[in-house]
Formats: structure tokens, sequence, C-alpha cells
């Protein structure tokens, strides 16, 4: 495997490719297969962990008949559909069409309660009066920090007074890990961005000052030049915590992962989250 130093470094957070990503007809049908089975941890974490989860949820939050619940970047729907089972009124986003499709699906058979809308909810308004909003399998770290101001000040309006937000993150100590490499391959991760010929180019920059690693990928076929871009800024509790303050949220409870596990620091690489919005006096 050929490499080489990196070239050129990005400004952080410079380029934002993830609806493109998501929306190219091979890769998002590669993306949706990981999603659906059941063991792998490629784009979704396995079904007996999501299990496990979603149990913990409906537990700690009190989710059933009638409960209110968004699930930012929904995918295919493996939250939703396991939370709308058990009663709850569900709005799913997420930018992959095919993903959605898949999850209209599923519901549409079972005729569960779950509205799925197509977008970015980064753009998009997000309905109101939650019970609860979950960003699962770590998007959170993917998004530049305004990015997520934005958003974290749009689901504290959209909560109920009471109401939380569940999300997972790359924990700061994962990116002592982390190393700079470049490297070119005839069709990149076995043909995994297009069923054409093509050559692929990772780079992978990391930034010390925000704790952020950028994987480029550059892919090169006979009649078009892609690139997309892979963000992942890795944090503390502290950190998240200012975030979710500096939103009008509450940091709640920090806990191992969002199937409720106790949080080891000298370990973990990874924390879940709860923010809260809390009641206001005289309501």
């Amino acid at each position: 495997m050929p490499t080489h130093t990196a070239p050129e470094r990005p400004e952080p957070f410079s380029a934002y490719t993830t609806p493109e990503f998501w929306n190219d007809p091979h890769i998002s049908e590669r993306m949706l297969a990981h999603h659906l089975d059941p063991s792998t941890y490629f784009s979704s974490r396995p079904f007996d962990f999501i299990d496990r989860s979603v149990d913990w949820i409906s537990s700690r939050f009190s989710i059933g008949a009638g409960s209110r619940v968004l699930d930012l970047g929904c995918g295919p729907g493996l939250y939703a559909s396991r939370l709308a089972r058990r009663g709850a009124v569900v709005t799913g986003i997420d930018v992959s069409r095919r993903s959605l499709e898949s999850a209209r699906e599923e519901a549409a058979w079972e005729g569960l309660d779950i509205d799925y809308v197509e977008g970015s909810y980064l753009d998009l308004d997000l309905p109101t009066n939650l019970d609860l909003a979950l960003l699962i399998y770590r998007d959170y770290c993917a998004l530049s920090p305004g990015q997520r101001h934005d958003l974290l000040v749009k689901v504290a309006t959209s909560l109920r007074d009471g109401g939380s937000l569940l999300f997972d993150v790359q924990a700061a100590k994962g990116f002592d890990d982390r190393e700079e490499y470049s490297t070119t391959e005839d069709n990149l991760h076995d043909g995994f961005f297009s069923p054409h010929p093509y050559s692929g180019t990772v780079d992978v920059f990391t930034y010390d000052d925000e704790r952020l690693v950028l994987e480029r990928y550059t892919l090169v076929e006979q009649d078009r030049t892609r690139v997309f871009y892979n963000w992942t800024q890795f944090l503390s509790p502290d950190q998240v915590g200012k975030e979710l303050a500096d939103a009008g949220l509450r940091l709640e409870e920090v806990l191992g992962d969002v199937a409720g596990a106790t949080l080891d620091t000298t370990t973990a690489w990874e924390f879940a989250v709860i923010g809260a919005r809390d009641r206001r006096e005289g309501v």
C-alpha cells in the first residue's frame, strides 16, 4: 500500500459534504446494507445493542403511548421503529433518501406511527413539544461548533419543559491515537465508492488545537472526480456541558453509552450525554 506525506491542509470544517455522500446512489446502497446487517458496527451498532439501548431509553425517559420523540439522523429507522412499537409518536429526520425509503416501507408494513422527513436536520424546522430528542452514533462530532450550537438551540426550542436530548460523543482521549497519513488505491475500500473503476485517495489530517480529525476522500473516475470530507471532533464532558449551556440546555448526566452504561473515564473512547430543558417556574 503506497503512502506519502499528507498534502495541503484544509481549514477546520471548511467543507461539508454529508448530503452528497449519503445520497450518492452507490454509496447509499452500500451504507443501507451495513445499516440492516444486524451484527456490523460500520454504519450503526449491532441490533442486540440497539435493543438494549431502546429498553434503557424507554425506561429512563418513560417512553410509552403518546410520547413525542424526535430521531435526528434516523437512517432506516432502527431506533424510530423500536420506539414506535412501544407507542411513541416518532418523527425521524435524515438526509439519505434511500434510508428513508427503507424506513417508510417498514413503518407502513407494521402500521407504525412515524413521520419520516427527508432533509438535513441542520436546515429543517423541528417538531415541537417533544419529550425526547435523539442524536445517536456520534453524529454530533461530525458537525462544526457553529452547526452544533445552532442545532442545540433548535432542539432546546423544540423540547417541552422538562424534555430531554440524548446523544453520544467521541471522547477526547481517542484523539491521541489518531495519526496523519495518505494513501491511494485502485477501487479504494473494495469498490465502496462506485460500481465503476476509480482511483481513491484518503488523506487524514489531525488538528491538535481542536482535537479534530479529517478524512478526505478523493475519488477519480474516467468522467468525474468527487471529494468527500469526514470530520470528527473529539470532545470532553466539560466541553459538551458548556455547549449545552450556551444553547439553553442543562447537562443532566454523562454516561458510558446510549444504553445507560456507567462512564469509565480512564478507558472510554466515547460517552453519552443527557441534556435537559428545565421547567419554567410557575408552569
